[in-house]
C-alpha cells in the first residue's frame, strides 16, 4: 500500500479496523499529532498497555520486547516510537524485518517528523519503503500543505465545529498565518470560542476582534516591507504598531532579525554558492514565502546590510538609555535599510 493522504486516513479510521503497524511521516508536525490522537482514541489503550520510545535513545530490541509483551486485560498493546527519523541504521533494519512477521496483539506506531522523501540513510529509507508497501502497515503522508490544501483544512475544521466561513475570511487567515497548521488551528479554536455556540457563521469582523491586530499593522508585515525596501509602507506599519502600544524593543528585535536573515542569505547565495532552495532550507524560510524573499533579496547589498547592524546596535543603546526617543531611532533604521 502506498502512502495515504491524511484525508484518506481519516476516512479509514471510521471503519475502525486496526493495522499492526502505522507510520506517520512528514514535516507537518500538526498532522502527525492529529493522526496519532485519532488513532489513540480508536485504540483506547490505558497506561498499562502503552509505551513510548524515542528512537535516538532506544534500541530495536527494547521496542520489539515491548511489542512482543502480551497486553494486560486488554485486546492489544500500543507502542509509540517518536523521532523515527533519528533511528540508527541497525535498528531500522530490525524493524523492517518485523513488518513481515507482525504480532496482532500489539500496534506499533512510528512517528517520522521530517521529509521522508529525502531520507539519506539506506536502512531507514528501506524501512519507510517497506512500511509504504507492506499489507501490515498503514503509512500516512503528513507533508507540509499547499495554500489550497490549507484553505480546505480551514473550511473543514470550521465545519467540524458547526461553523461556516467565507472565502475572504479563509484567505485572510492564510495571509496572516501562512501555511503553518498549528497557528491556523489555534486561530480556528479562538474564533470558534469567540463566536460561541449560537453563532454559525465566522465573519471578518470576528477575525478583526479576535486577532488583536490588522495585517497592515503586524510586526511580520513590517519585516516583509523592509525586505521589499518599501519605505512608505514600512513607516506606515511602524506608526500603527507604536500607536497600538507595541513595545519598541520587540519591533527593534524584528528589524534586527530581518536584517540578519537578509545578510545570511546574501552570504549563502553569493559567497558560498548555495542555491535558493538550499538557502531557504538553512534559514527555515517556508516555500510559501521563498519566492518573494529571494526577489527582494536582489534589492539589498552586503555593504548596506552590514552597516545596518551597526545602526541597529546604536538604536538599541539609545532606546534603552533614553538618549533618543524610540520613534526616531526606529525610523532611522528603516530609512537606512530601505533607502
Amino acid at each position: 500500500m502506498a502512502f495515504l493522504k491524511v484525508q484518506d486516513f481519516n476516512k479509514l479510521m471510521s471503519s475502525k479496523k486496526i493495522s499492526p503497524v502505522y507510520l506517520f511521516a512528514g514535516e507537518e508536525s500538526y498532522l502527525i499529532d492529529s493522526c496519532l490522537a485519532k488513532l489513540n482514541a480508536l485504540l483506547g489503550a490505558d497506561d498499562l498497555n502503552k509505551e513510548v520510545f524515542y528512537a535516538s535513545e532506544s534500541s530495536a530490541e527494547d521496542i520489539l520486547d515491548a511489542v512482543q509483551t502480551l497486553p494486560f486485560l486488554s485486546e492489544r498493546r500500543v507502542i509509540i516510537v517518536k523521532a523515527a527519523n533519528k533511528m540508527k541504521s541497525g535498528d531500522a533494519e530490525r524493524l523492517t524485518e518485523y513488518l513481515s512477521n507482525v504480532i496482532d496483539s500489539s500496534c506499533l506506531i512510528l512517528l517520522y517528523p521530517d521529509n521522508y522523501k529525502k531520507e539519506g540513510i539506506a536502512k531507514r529509507k528501506e524501512l519507510i519503503n517497506e512500511c509504504a508497501s507492506s499489507k501490515n502497515c498503514i503509512a500516512v503522508d503528513c507533508k507540509k500543505q499547499y495554500e489550497s490544501e490549507v484553505k480546505e483544512f480551514i473550511k473543514a475544521e470550521f465545519a467540524a465545529k458547526g461553523k461556516s466561513v467565507s472565502f475572504d475570511v479563509i484567505s485572510r487567515m492564510v495571509d496572516e498565518n501562512g501555511t503553518d497548521l498549528l497557528n491556523i488551528a489555534n486561530e480556528i479554536e479562538k474564533l470558534s470560542l469567540f463566536a460561541g455556540k449560537n453563532k454559525k457563521s465566522i465573519t471578518e469582523e470576528d477575525v478583526e476582534q479576535i486577532s488583536g491586530y490588522t495585517k497592515e499593522a503586524n510586526v511580520y508585515a513590517l519585516a516583509s516591507e523592509i525586505e521589499a525596501k518599501n519605505i512608505k509602507r514600512a513607516m506606515f506599519i511602524l506608526e500603527k504598531l507604536l500607536s497600538e502600544g507595541e513595545d519598541a524593543i520587540v519591533i527593534l528585535t524584528t528589524i534586527s532579525s530581518t536584517i540578519r536573515k537578509l545578510l545570511n542569505a546574501k552570504s549563502m547565495t553569493e559567497e558560498q554558492g548555495m542555491s535558493n532552495t538550499e538557502t531557504a532550507a538553512a534559514l527555515r524560510i517556508h516555500n510559501y514565502f521563498a519566492r518573494a524573499f529571494f526577489e527582494n533579496l536582489k534589492k539589498h547589498d552586503f555593504k548596506t546590510l552590514k552597516a545596518s547592524l551597526k545602526v541597529v546596535l546604536k538604536a538599541d543603546t539609545s532606546i534603552k538609555t533614553g538618549s533618543s526617543d524610540a520613534v526616531s531611532a526606529l525610523e532611522r533604521i528603516i530609512l537606512f535599510v530601505c533607502r
